[in-house]
């Protein structure tokens, strides 16, 4: 297994470990962190009810009712209300590490010394309950009125009930952590009577917990995929790079388990084997149309020598010999000019250019070879101006020209449009069209359809090949469709601001 994808499992079973352990630890702490929230609501709703007891003079029924110890406390005469609320209101429950519970009265109790905890075990407070609900010495209001100055004790009248039974009737039952009991009144109104336990939101802090757990182990994982996704565009760029023909692989690349590095160099290796080759038939082809230029030029000279030196009956063969050799001559021009684009030997200066006067150009300096056709051109003369080398512009607008005239019957077509984003020329002709899977094959160098479009029309198959390369390099690219007029649709379109200021 690849070390980038090991590591990768290994987060993701790190992460699940890491969400199960904190779940099941926060659990036990959640579980010990409610007993003692239980532990002290029960113990405070015990003090409560027994200083209630106790401030109106009623001793406990058992000693074991209460976890503490208030014989000392049990009032001669009852306390008054305001005693009774301010003592109630402002006593203080202090729980020692231990789990040991002491209270601290206010002066109203008139009683200086702590009343301390006689044992560990929690006891049920059931009968505390019933003794302050149905004793007769506090009267209901009164202990309405007390219930309302407890922390600990919470009531709430019931109107659901049917009120049939005497008063005052006790009943309790398990409600949730502890007892909840129904109190009848005098006047049949029904009270729901319970220890107010203090909210634990052990749902939410569970869910708070485990998400967070989960986000950390999601960093983790969005960490090693971004890792990967910046290793996959990088090694986008390298091969977009090879695919241009400009640059190597460079020597660091960011990836520390090798898997990408070996992947790369082995890119890089056939990339380098492909420009040698690449580079071998550039220098060959280019020697060789070098080479040819002198002959050429010697055969053109002699021809005008011989020409002088012929009767009229030789002229036609001389002229026709003329026409061999400067079909030879475009041929060495469209190779060299093909090359000098393929290399990015060129600079290009791009500069504000009318297309129209462009277009006009062509048609002018190829008047004779058009002057069969109706060349008809569609576009305004306000909305001419492109930015372009006009030289490499103008060679590019010749070629698609004479290529839709070279198959054209009557009719070529030029028009213009333009966005915020780009430029675009369409030629048009009425010929015979190109077929839809052959229409990439156009701008192969030296590339010749076996179709009626191509047969006994001449040329070397570069033309559209030197326009494709002179739309690369303006940021553009140069489609092929089917015209309206019935042939042939090549739209040069080219980009407003994507465009290379050199091809070195």
């Amino acid at each position: 297994m690849r070390p980038e994808f090991w590591r990768l499992y290994r987060h993701l079973i790190f992460g699940s470990i890491l969400v199960i352990l904190t779940s099941i630890l926060f659990l036990l702490f959640s579980s010990v962190q409610r007993n003692t929230l239980l532990t002290q609501s029960n113990v405070c709703a015990d003090v409560e009810l027994s200083l209630a007891l106790s401030l109106h003079g009623i001793p406990l029924e058992h000693t074991y009712d209460s976890q503490f110890d208030w014989h000392s406390l049990v009032a001669s005469a009852p306390y008054s209300d305001d005693e009774i609320e301010k003592i109630l209101l402002n006593k203080k429950i202090m729980t020692s590490s231990l789990g040991v519970s002491t209270i601290v009265l206010p002066d109203e109790a008139k009683y200086s010394e702590f009343i301390s905890l006689k044992g560990d075990n929690i006891l049920p407070i059931a009968s505390l309950f019933t003794q302050f609900l149905k004793t007769p010495l506090i009267s209901e209001s009164q202990k309405i009125k007390i219930m309302g100055w407890m922390e600990c004790v919470s009531y709430s009248e019931l109107d659901m009930l049917e009120r049939t039974m005497p008063a005052p009737i006790i009943h309790a039952f398990v409600q949730g952590e502890g007892f909840s009991f129904l109190w009848q009144l005098s006047d049949e109104r029904i009270f729901q009577v319970s220890i107010a336990y203090k909210k634990y939101y052990q749902t939410a802090i569970i869910i708070t917990i485990i998400s967070i757990a989960m986000l950390i182990m999601l960093v983790f994982v969005w960490k090693e995929f971004s890792s990967l996704e910046n290793r996959r565009k990088s090694f986008e760029n390298f091969t977009r790079k090879i695919a241009q023909g400009n640059g190597r692989i460079p020597d660091e690349i960011p990836d520390g388990s090798g898997a990408l590095k070996e992947l790369a160099y082995s890119f890089d290796s056939m990339s380098s084997h492909i420009q040698r080759l690449l580079k071998v038939q550039r220098e060959m082809i280019n020697a060789i149309s070098h080479e040819l230029r002198t002959p050429i030029a010697r055969l053109r000279f002699g021809l005008e020598v011989i020409k002088d030196e012929l009767g009229e009956d030789d002229l036609m063969t001389i002229e026709a010999l003329e026409g061999d050799v400067e079909e030879l001559n475009t041929l060495v021009d469209e190779v060299l000019t093909y090359g000098k684009l393929e290399q990015g030997s060129l600079n290009l200066h791009f500069e504000a250019t009318n297309i129209r006067q462009l277009v006009d150009g062509v048609l002018q300096h190829n008047s004779l070879l058009l002057s069969h056709l109706k060349v008809e051109i569609v576009f305004s003369e306000e909305e001419s101006g492109v930015l372009a080398d006009a030289h490499h512009m103008h060679r590019a607008l010749q070629n698609l020209i004479l290529n839709a005239a070279k198959y054209a019957n009557t009719r070529v077509k030029v028009i213009f449009h333009q966005d915020e984003e780009r430029w675009q020329v369409d030629i048009e002709d009425d010929g015979p069209g190109i077929p839809f899977e052959d229409r990439d094959k156009v701008f192969i160098p030296f590339q010749r359809l076996d179709n009626s479009r191509t047969r006994a029309s001449g040329g070397y198959g570069l033309g559209l090949a030197i326009v494709q390369r002179i739309a690369f390099w303006h940021g553009g690219a140069v489609l092929v469709d089917e015209s309206e007029l019935g042939g042939a649709k090549f739209s040069l379109i080219w980009s407003r601001n994507q465009h290379q200021e050199t091809l070195s």
